[in-house]
């Protein structure tokens, strides 16, 4: 190898390096973010149990929240609380929750929620839960949901 190629084969490395890192600051390398997890206690296994948090979509494309698994519960399901015409409230369970590309969805009490049925233990207050949120585009993200008396 000549001098001058061996001089130069830093300086190609250094552009191939900077080529790799230019595709993974595009949009579409973002991630599903979620912050401010908790749930609230409980009373026991008898009743259910709810987790909030905030959902930000930096991954370039819109995605959907479609499922949520946990130790904590049996059956979790994504919820949303609703009034109806008379101003009664109430709670369904949803099929998907909509994040569009750049969006944030806070899930709160009043609005959307994860839904914690059959409680395989009382949710005490200090405590942590695991959440495996799955999206339909991004995958699976886990988070630490500390559990809150409100």
């Amino acid at each position: 190898m000549s001098a001058r190629r061996a001089a130069m084969l830093p300086s190609m490395v250094l552009a191939l390096a900077l080529a790799g890192c230019s595709s993974a600051a595009s949009p579409s390398a973002g991630a599903m973010v979620v912050t401010g997890a908790w749930a609230r206690t409980s009373m026991g296994t008898e009743m259910a149990g709810a987790a909030y948090m905030t959902i930000t979509n930096e991954t370039g494309r819109a995605d959907a929240l479609i499922s949520v698994a946990t130790d904590a519960a049996a059956n979790p399901e994504i919820h949303q609380t609703t009034e109806d015409a008379s101003g009664m409230m109430g709670m369904h369970p949803v099929e998907r929750l909509d994040i569009p590309a750049g969006g944030t969805v806070t899930l709160e009490p009043g609005g959307f929620h994860i839904m914690l049925i059959n409680l395989t233990g009382e949710l005490v207050a200090g405590s942590t839960i695991e959440l495996t949120l799955t999206f339909e585009q991004a995958g699976e993200v886990t988070v630490s949901a500390e559990v809150r008396a409100s």
